[in-house]
């Protein structure tokens, strides 16, 4: 009898130490629509993440802190489905969200678990053969290039590389010269992992469509940080993830596949909800179908949780206003970019200087030094940044998000400032 009481009272501190005994995580300040937006209005913002005041984070690129907006909504809904046992198959509010905060059609989304996985299913889906060629970039992501390197193992595609040139005109006159007449894609990051180049892709594609060539974008990093609109760029396909700039749930994204493309990108795993019938009594068994929308590539239980996860992440982006939200990651960059370039002559910017192509993420390198050693060092300030080993790159990347602040950044140079000075 005692260790059946021990058991419920054991049980009851557990569910009120994570929060499941009350109604939230808490109770961040409110945010007025109609404030001033001064640093005032950017500390409120910051109070809305449970985020450890002890670290100053600086790697957004590789994952965002949700707000508590966010949290409290995934933890309800999945008490919610706990205590009701309520089923959690296809969930249209995610869609209809990513739709308008993308500004494409509902039937042109799916619903992905990271960008790797939408990158899958286009890079196998489309019909290619041997000798055809893909277009990548030296600076890639391993999402982005395994996928397609492993093809080119298996079915004898072609990969070339588009040499990234310092300015937007630049990569362009490059990538006229990489095309061929075997060209059948071009499937490049819209701001690679690496040294947060934004890259010209509304002319990329453009230049994609004109030759009769699919684009396909690796769309990690930009969705929350840019006013993204899909439709300006006119890309073919898409691949976003809902959880670095979007401040949403981890393990959320999505996959944009134009209308025009949809039938082009073959559908290969299948499961609940991505057909139009089947039938296992006909002789012989058959599947009727795939259905004419974006759930043709996503299928059985979700996680409704997480997917209105997704909703309330982008309410809390309009809440702000996503016209502030870009001009205030591009203002915290753009202050520490000048302040590194004024630090030294051996500090090398790799982030483009000219402004149509940088935004939230800045990368350096400094001369004959090993910048992991400066992550390292800043690690044990609790200043937390991303070391760039892709392609022997040796670079630092700092990404900031409207929860930091000048003086974060200053601290950060600091860090740089006495590194430069061990030599």
């Amino acid at each position: 009898m005692s260790n059946r009481r021990d058991f419920i009272k054991n049980s009851l501190l557990f569910a009120g130490a994570i929060g499941l005994g009350s109604k939230s995580l808490t109770a961040a300040p409110p945010l007025p629509n109609d404030a001033t937006v001064d640093e005032n209005y950017w500390k409120l913002v910051r109070a809305q993440f449970p985020l450890s005041h002890s670290k100053i984070f600086l790697n957004n690129g590789t994952m965002g802190p949700s707000p508590y907006s966010v949290l409290n909504e995934v933890q309800q809904e999945m008490l919610e489905i706990d205590s009701s046992g309520r089923y959690g198959g296809y969930e249209d509010t995610a869609i209809k969200s990513l739709a308008l905060f993308l500004n494409t059609k509902d039937s042109e989304i799916s619903l992905t678990r990271n960008v790797t996985e939408g990158i899958n299913v286009v890079c196998w889906g489309l019909n290619l053969k041997a000798g055809d060629e893909v277009i990548m970039t030296g600076h890639e992501h391993v999402g982005h290039a395994a996928p397609w390197l492993n093809r080119a193992k298996l079915h004898g595609i072609s990969i070339k590389i588009l040499t990234l040139g310092k300015t937007a005109s630049e990569t362009i006159e490059n990538l006229n010269k990489v095309i061929s007449k075997k060209t059948k894609v071009i499937s490049v990051p819209h701001i690679p992992c690496t040294i947060g180049y934004v890259l010209p892709v509304k002319e990329i594609c453009k230049i994609a469509r004109e030759k009769n060539i699919i684009s396909f974008l690796d769309g990690a990093h930009p969705p929350g940080m840019l006013q993204l609109d899909l439709k300006d760029i006119n890309c073919d396909l898409y691949a976003g993830c809902c959880h670095k700039w979007m401040l949403g749930p981890k393990g959320t994204g999505f996959l944009y596949v134009s209308e025009n493309m949809r039938n082009q990108v073959q559908a290969y795993y299948g499961g609940g909800g991505f057909d139009t019938g089947w039938d296992m009594l006909s002789n012989p068994p058959s599947l009727k179908g795939y259905a004419d929308n974006g759930h043709r590539y996503y299928y059985g239980t979700q996680n409704p949780a997480l997917l209105k996860g997704i909703s309330k992440a982008i309410e809390f982006q309009n809440q702000i206003g996503r016209d502030r939200i870009e001009a205030r990651v591009k203002s915290l960059a753009n202050y520490l970019q000048d302040h590194l370039i004024n630090l030294s002559t051996d500090v090398e910017m790799l982030t483009p200087t000219e402004s149509i192509s940088k935004a939230a993420q800045v990368s350096f390198k400094i001369k004959d030094r090993e910048m992991q050693k400066l992550q390292t060092q800043c690690g044990e300030k609790k200043i937390i940044t991303r070391y760039v080993a892709e392609n022997n790159i040796n670079c630092l990347r700092v990404s900031t998000h409207i929860y930091n602040s000048f003086e974060e950044i200053d601290l950060f140079l600091k860090e740089v400032d006495t590194f430069l000075s061990l030599k």
